[in-house]
C-alpha cells in the first residue's frame, strides 16, 4: 500500500487566533483526512520538503508531514532526553 500523499493545504485559525496549518491528505484508498500543524510543524514541513510555500507541499508523502509533527512534539520533551513519548 502506498503511503498517504499531501494533497492540498489551507491556513486556519487555532487557539485564541494563532495560525495552523491544515494539511489534507489524499490516502491510496481514496479516503481523506486532514491534520492540523502549529508554527513548528510548518516550518519543519517546508523544511523537509524543501518547499518556499505551502503551496508547494502538494504531492510530498504523509512521512514528511508525521516527522515535522514530531519536531513540535519534541519540544516539550526534557533537554538530552532522545525518547518520544
Amino acid at each position: 500500500m502506498q503511503e498517504a500523499v499531501i494533497d492540498g493545504v489551507r491556513v486556519a485559525a487555532a487557539h485564541e487566533g494563532v495560525a495552523e496549518l491544515v494539511v489534507m491528505l489524499k490516502h491510496s484508498n481514496g479516503g481523506t483526512s486532514e491534520v492540523a500543524l502549529d508554527h513548528l510543524a510548518t516550518d519543519a514541513l517546508l523544511k523537509f520538503c524543501d518547499a518556499a510555500t505551502p503551496a508547494q507541499l502538494t504531492g510530498q508523502s504523509w512521512s514528511k508531514v508525521r516527522e515535522a509533527m514530531a519536531v513540535s512534539w519534541n519540544r516539550f520533551q526534557p533537554r538530552g532526553s532522545t525518547q518520544a513519548q
